[in-house]
């Protein structure tokens, strides 16, 4: 068993039918791809077709060979997730042909742009012919804005293969494989079954490491199973990595659960969605008015074909010299990634129009002429990740994201994003709190959101010398979840004095109780009252009455000049410190005490002495055992 790694090279042919494409595989690797009954009768490639070789200077490389003709053009798009280089096939004897220029433009669609021309059947052609076509793939080329060699190939004979060879050994020296991400996904473009195996998918591995025993799921069905082999090039493999041509048996999973156009990828980590919302370019020989508002079109994404309507966002109609927004109504629920490339062709008659990249995988639905969608879009078709990240946190519902989050976002690996935020941080435009990374203005509207619950509680509860941090917390459970996080928010907010921490309760900066004159007055009838019998703590009702003005003053000093023993009654804060000095003093000196030796030390009634020391038991300071007191295990 062994691994093959990231560095493993995918190529795929590209021509009209009939130019012998499936010939140079054989030529290239001994492989014959025509595999089926029908393919080998009819000439001509239906399904996709794989084969692999080693290069002389580099490791073992996987070649793709797609259909060239127009009505499997669909299985031809399926071949072509995580290509890195093409080889484009061209008759000498015939040129450029129609199925030519449509695999060049589904090519440029899907963002392929490496190519070697192979001129092939050269033997076939005297030097007039050859040099008629070479001008006229020149020219196609140029038009293209493709940078490629043209080769003179014939696989039969054998002439021009050494040199094939040797270019494409020198352009893949040159390949750097895409940074991706770290979970693994898989576009299914091949399912079927083996008998005394069960369930056989392949497909490009797109991102991520696929393990044996590893738990996928099947997308958009939702149904899991598990890997129990992994094959890269008919070789049995612990682990395959991405970009690699990756054949998975399956297990508890029917062939008629699984289909080309599935994804399978680790549970959780895409959702299925019945809207895209995609930058689109037409292509440019194509009329703009074949696409409007509820066109409907077929989406050609990974593997998959669906049928879907077009609407169009920010415009009344196609610019076909531009870049454009859309959203498409999927009739069939897919599971993509942002970032992954489309194609369009119309329903009927199918023909190839344009295509772009995912911006959004699951949007919501949107006004056509919304201009912060618009602007929002904008941003995600730019590219640049950084300003990507900072308006999709500037945008979430959460007040931050964790790295894993937006690794998942951009489609990127989880060390990647962390060098990225490590650079925003540095630029002042992020911060990281526990692990969560906030935009800088977010967390500053954060910051102005909690002062302004708080003084809205002040205005309120005027007397209240600040808010509970419970409830001040339990307010903004919807933003941030994590109460950690919250508390060092609120620790940095106290630290730049924009709030006071006064033990559980949480205090604009620059607040403080004030009494009018009626509440001063009402404040000091109360402590003279309570100081009148200090240990005879009076029932609540009987303190207050029905005057307002007292109980809102009561209210305030609860707590700190007053404490409320029960229920109902209420005492001086001062007298109950002291007549607790004197009960621990007591109980040091002579470990127990009864209610009766309470009434002796401190002169209180049996009523009040039994009130006094229940609350002093509620405190923790003493503790009853049968009948007598003793000091609370804190204490001693």
């Amino acid at each position: 068993m062994e691994t093959i790694g990231q560095d493993q090279i995918i190529i795929a042919t590209a021509g009209h039918v009939d130019h012998g494409k499936t010939t140079l595989i054989k030529a290239l690797t001994g492989i014959d791809t025509d595999s089926t009954e029908a393919e080998k009768k009819r000439g001509l490639t239906i399904n996709l077709g794989f084969a692999f070789f080693d290069l002389p200077n580099h490791e073992q490389v996987g070649i793709v060979d797609v259909p060239g003709h127009e009505k499997f053009l669909k299985n031809m798009i399926a071949g072509l997730s995580g290509i890195d280089l093409v080889l484009l096939v061209v008759d000498a004897a015939e040129g450029i042909m129609p199925q030519t220029i449509e695999h060049v433009d589904i090519m440029s669609l899907l963002g392929i742009d490496n190519y070697i021309v192979v001129l092939s059947k050269i033997d076939t052609v005297d030097d007039e012919m050859k040099e008629l076509v070479t001008e006229d793939v020149k020219d196609f080329l140029d038009k293209h804005k493709i940078d490629a060699p043209i080769l003179d190939v014939d696989a039969i004979s054998g002439t021009g293969m050494k040199e094939l060879i040797k270019v494409m050994d020198e352009k893949i020296e040159n390949i750097e494989k895409p940074k991706v991400n770290d979970i693994p996904r898989i576009n299914v473009d091949r399912s079927f079954s083996i008998k005394g195996f069960g369930t056989i998918v392949t497909g490009t591995l797109l991102e991520g490491e696929l393990n044996t025993d590893m738990t996928l799921e099947a997308f958009p069905s939702g149904k899991q199973t598990k890997i129990r082999n992994i094959q890269v090039h008919d070789r049995n493999v612990k682990r395959a990595e991405p970009g690699t041509r990756t054949a998975i048996n399956l297990t508890n999973l029917k062939t008629s659960e699984i289909r080309r156009g599935d994804v399978l990828t680790l549970p959780d980590n895409i959702k299925k969605t019945w809207m895209l919302d995609v930058d689109y370019k037409m292509l440019p020989d194509k009329d703009a008015n074949l696409l409007g508002l509820w066109t409907r079109v077929r989406v050609y994404l990974g593997a998959r074909e669906i049928i879907a309507r077009v609407v169009p966002l920010g415009i009344e109609q196609i610019d076909a010299d531009k870049d454009n927004y859309l959203q498409l109504r999927l009739e069939e629920p897919v599971a993509v990634k942002k970032g992954d490339r489309y194609i369009l062709r119309t329903y009927s008659p199918m023909v190839l129009i344009g295509g772009g990249s995912v911006l959004d995988p699951n949007p919501d639905k949107h006004r056509r002429f919304n201009e912060k969608v618009l602007k929002q879009l904008s941003v995600k078709a730019s590219g640049n990740q950084e300003q990507i990240v900072l308006d999709f946190l500037d945008n979430s519902s959460a007040l931050g994201s964790k790295i894993p989050e937006l690794a998942d976002y951009l489609n990127l690996s989880n060390d990647d994003v962390q060098k990225m935020i490590s650079d925003l941080v540095k630029q002042k435009e992020v911060v990281k709190i526990s692990g969560l990374i906030i935009k800088k203005s977010k967390l500053e509207d954060f910051d102005k959101e909690i002062l302004d619950t708080l003084w809205n509680y002040h205005k309120k509860n005027r007397l209240q010398k600040g808010m509970p941090k419970e409830e001040l917390i339990t307010k903004f459970k919807i933003s941030v979840d994590d109460n950690k996080i919250m508390e060092k928010i609120l620790k940095k907010m106290a630290e730049l004095g924009q709030i006071n921490i006064l033990g559980s309760l949480i205090a604009a900066g620059d607040f403080e109780v004030k009494y009018n004159k009626y509440q001063q007055k009402a404040h000091d009838e109360i402590i003279s009252e309570l100081n009148k019998s200090p240990l005879m703590p009076p029932n609540f009702d009987d303190l207050i009455g029905s005057d307002k003005t007292k109980e809102e003053v009561l209210k305030a000093i609860e707590g700190e000049e007053v404490l409320r023993l029960g229920e109902k009654n209420v005492m001086l804060k001062s007298a109950f410190d002291e007549v607790s000095k004197k009960v621990v003093d007591y109980l040091k000196e002579n470990e127990t005490m009864t209610l009766a030796e309470f009434r002796d030390l401190t002169g209180a009634s049996r009523k009040y002495g039994m009130m006094t020391l229940e609350y002093m038991d509620k405190l923790g300071i003493t503790r009853r055992k049968e009948n007598m007191r003793i000091l609370a295990k804190k204490e001693l």
